[in-house]
This record gives C-alpha cells, sequence and structure tokens, in this order.
C-alpha cells in the first residue's frame, strides 16, 4: 500500500509532464531502495541532492520530512527546467550544475549521491565530491547510493539496463556505465577528505547490486 500511495504521490507531482517521462520516474522510483536512503536523514535539516534529475528523491524525502529543506543539482538542464515546472507545488528547488557557484559554502546537513557516479569517469569523481565538500556543514553527512561489481549476475542485469536508458533511450545523460567495487569508492571517499561511517548492501529484494555508502565530512 505505501508503494502504490508513493506513485500516486509522484504521479500528481509530476502531472505536468509528458507520459513517457511519468512512466520513467516510476520505473526509477520501483527500482531502487529510497526509505533506506531517506532513513539517513532527519526532518530538521537541509539536503542537496547531486544529479537530482527530475528530484525523484527530493519529493520523497520531502513528503515523509516536510520540514526538510531540499535543494537539487543537475548538469542536464531540460530535466531541472522540468522538475521546476513540474514539481511548482512542492517546497523544493532546483539548480543547474553551471549554477553551482550560487551555493553557499558550510550550508547543507546532508548532501546525497544517488546513482551518479557510475555514469561520470572516475578522474572527475574528485568534482562532485569537491562540492559536496564545500557544501556540507562541519560533520555533515555525504549519502551515496551506487550499484557495485558484486554479485556478479546482479552486476550484468545493472550493466545491460544502463546501457539501454544511455545509449539506446538516452532517458540518462552521461558516459557509459562502469560498475566499482565496494573497495574503490571507500578510497576514492577516503582520498577527498570524507570519513566512512558505515556502508551495506542494499541489494535484498532486488536484482541490482545496490549499495549505500554514509561518509562524514572529513577536515
Amino acid at each position: 500500500m505505501k508503494r502504490l500511495s508513493e506513485i500516486a504521490y509522484l504521479l500528481r507531482c509530476y502531472k505536468r509532464l509528458p507520459l513517457r517521462t511519468r512512466l520513467f520516474v516510476v520505473v526509477r522510483y520501483l527500482v531502487c531502495p529510497w526509505d533506506d536512503i531517506i532513513d539517513q536523514i532527519s526532518d530538521s535539516g537541509s539536503v542537496l541532492d547531486i544529479g537530482c534529475g527530475h528530484g525523484l528523491f527530493l519529493l520523497l524525502a520531502k513528503r515523509r520530512f516536510p520540514r526538510l529543506n531540499c535543494v537539487g543539482i543537475d548538469h542536464d538542464i531540460r530535466k531541472i527546467r522540468l522538475a521546476v515546472t513540474s514539481v511548482r507545488d512542492v517546497n523544493v528547488s532546483f539548480v543547474a550544475n553551471t549554477e553551482a557557484g550560487q551555493l553557499k559554502p558550510s550550508t547543507f546537513d546532508f548532501v546525497t549521491v544517488s546513482d551518479v557516479l557510475y555514469s561520470v569517469p572516475p578522474h572527475r569523481w574528485a568534482e562532485i565530491f569537491s562540492l559536496a565538500h564545500r557544501c556540507l556543514k562541519p560533520n555533515g553527512v555525504l549519502i551515496i547510493k551506487e550499484t557495485v561489481e558484486k554479485p556478479k549476475w546482479k552486476y550484468y542485469i545493472c550493466l545491460a539496463q544502463e546501457t539501454v536508458a544511455l545509449k539506446i533511450l538516452k532517458y540518462t545523460k552521461g558516459h557509459s556505465p562502469r560498475l566499482e567495487s565496494v573497495e574503490f569508492y571507500l578510497s576514492q571517499l577516503d582520498a577527498n577528505d570524507f570519513v566512512i561511517r558505515e556502508h551495506r548492501r542494499l541489494d535484498s529484494g532486488y536484482p541490482w547490486p545496490h549499495h549505500m555508502f554514509v561518509a562524514k565530512k572529513g577536515w
């Protein structure tokens, strides 16, 4: 019942979007363990979602935590424009990557990055981590949800799906999907001044190798 209720909520929020895009948003909702990510956030805080797309995560977070200050940023101008137009009835803000300089330093309690890094070359991850580090308050928390390379059967399912989304359907902009190991993510977080608080699998009940990393901003 909860899923049906949230799907109905999303369809209401995105009622101004084309049907094809609304269907994509619903599928995106169904394939990701959003509740586990939202569990890491508190009601009275503020969150910046890097790679927000159409703002799906922020709408779900705002529904659970109405007082949460939500801002999304994405490199896809088209998605930002659609998000601004479609969710104007919900108090969520959106900015394009080109406007990242407008985000004030040390203003967010949480930064989330969900299924973004897999389509970004690893040598450019530092740009994303730098933005997260700059925008987080002291002791702020970075939450990353990505798909990783194990178990292998889930890896191949995920790789095939994301290749179709990126290369054929073109729902997502980015490079060819690359699913890294858990150890690689941990090393990159450490190299970019984040202190790991916890990390765990989120793939139970899903045919995709979901994994979450929760880290505190270092000095």
